[in-house]
């Protein structure tokens, strides 16, 4: 079996055949990884609610497990089902995503207390691809939403040996979906802390502190 299964997005609608988004979804749901396009930059996903998925997802990049991944979801009403939206993270939420935009809200309690969330609070983003949203879909539950690197590098733009330098151990056939024009910033998503009513950036990003002040004067 070979170590990765390339596949390529439509050039003109970004989404992938149907046939080829079954089968990352599946190689997902099966507890596999993939490697899939953002805005910002390639990410490693796993299915966010398996732990053996995560700790392999983890492995790779070789990221302590104490330090927690945020999450990739499709659509606000999957993020929901695994986050607390107050009416200020909904606003963000449906105002700037999908786009590089990620949010730290209180977890419903529906995904692993390892890994994936810390301190009563998880991660949430909406990457703005249409084929990494179309597998999340497909998949019909969130993935990790990690940049493709080891633990504690700069991200580096995606190129094929970039995935040859990572401990992948046993794993074969991951599907990796290559998009030469997805990324389209420089920096990495903002990340914002909405527990009280106003927001405390932690990262900034391509969305603005005033941006997203003006969303919420809206």
């Amino acid at each position: 079996m070979s170590r990765f299964q390339f596949l390529a997005p439509s050039a003109h609608s970004g989404l992938l055949r149907l046939g080829d988004a079954e089968l990352v979804a599946g190689r997902l749901r099966d507890g596999g990884l993939a490697v899939l396009p953002t805005e910002t930059g390639y990410m490693l996903a796993a299915l966010a609610t398996s732990l053996p998925a995560l700790r392999a997802a983890f492995d790779v990049k070789e990221r302590d497990y104490a330090h927690a991944m945020h999450v990739a979801c499709a659509s606000l009403g999957m993020a929901a089902r695994y986050a607390v939206l107050s009416s200020p993270a909904r606003q963000l939420v449906g105002e700037f995503t999908p786009g590089p935009l990620t949010v730290v809200v209180p977890q419903t309690g529906a995904l692993p207390d390892e890994m994936v969330t810390l301190g009563g609070t998880v991660g949430i983003r909406v990457p703005d691809h249409p084929a990494t949203l179309q597998v999340i879909a497909t998949l019909d539950a969130p993935v990790t939403a990690t940049s493709l690197n080891r633990a504690g590098e700069e991200t580096r733009p995606f190129d094929r040996d970039l995935l040859d330098e990572l401990p992948w151990g046993d794993l074969r056939d991951v599907p990796v979906v290559e998009d030469k024009a997805a990324v389209r910033y420089t920096a990495a998503s903002t990340l914002v802390r909405l527990i009280g009513q106003v927001p405390e950036v932690l990262r900034q990003g391509p969305i603005t502190t005033e941006d997203m002040a003006a969303a919420l004067e809206r």
